[in-house]
């Protein structure tokens, strides 16, 4: 019975020993590949929609991004606005430019290396210049009566910074369409405390806030200029 026992056992060790011995083992190496890369130009058609809602405000943006490497992008936009303002209280104008400058990072897992369709994160660094000022004010006052005067023409800058998550996706070849959330911080916020704030600046939002949120909508297209150096993993199978 023992000698059966050992026998037995001696066969299962065998068995496994020779099942182990016929497994695959799998290494992981990466492959360098080399990718498109370019220049993706557009323009945010949101500030066009938001004349209708303020037409005092004319406003441009248009944005750019380059891909850096695999998931990494360097982006920013250029704006430029221009606001004339009149009502019974006061009147305004006031124009500028604004540049903001920094990365996104890619978030969505792609099959193909060479994929542009992204689901990102960003942030940015913002600076405007400007200038307004209030041809006309009026003061209404009940018991010493209306006092009206001026404040005469303005130069400030502005800076920020601002966090986006955002999408970016091929509607057809080469064009894209995407949209971005962004939370603006205005880093000199004495421009917000002043006694008479830009009704906007450009690139930034409302003058009188410290902090601003904001949807941007992008249609852009895709120009190759250059090539992008990455890695993809391949699985090799030996036994």
């Amino acid at each position: 019975m023992q000698l059966r026992l050992r026998c037995f056992f001696s066969l299962l060790l065998l068995t496994a020993a020779g099942t182990a011995g016929a497994q695959a083992i799998k290494d992981t190496t990466y492959k360098p590949v080399e990718i498109q890369g370019g220049l993706r130009l557009g323009v945010d058609i949101t500030r066009f929609a938001l004349k209708y809602f303020q037409p005092y405000r004319t406003d441009v943006t248009v944005a750019a991004d380059a891909q850096y490497s695999r998931n990494l992008y360097f982006a920013g936009e250029l704006s430029y606005n221009n606001t004339s303002h009149t009502d019974s209280n006061y009147s305004y104008k006031g124009n500028g430019a604004s540049v903001t400058l920094g990365v996104d990072y890619n978030l969505l897992k792609k099959r193909d290396p060479g994929e542009k369709n992204i689901i990102y994160v960003g942030a940015r660094y913002g600076f405007a210049a400007f200038s307004y000022d209030i041809p006309t004010y009026t003061v209404h006052d009940p018991i010493w009566g209306d006092y009206s005067s001026s404040y005469p023409k303005t130069n400030a800058t502005a800076h920020w910074v601002e966090l986006l998550i955002g999408i970016r996706a091929e509607v057809f070849r080469n064009f894209y369409m995407g949209w971005s959330l962004r939370d603006r911080i205005l880093l000199n916020k004495g421009l917000a405390n002043r006694d008479f704030p830009a009704l906007v600046i450009p690139g930034y939002g409302k003058g009188n806030k410290g902090n601003q949120f904001d949807v941007m909508y992008n249609v852009s297209y895709f120009i190759p200029l250059y090539k992008v150096h990455t890695k993809v993993m391949e699985i090799k199978t030996r036994k």
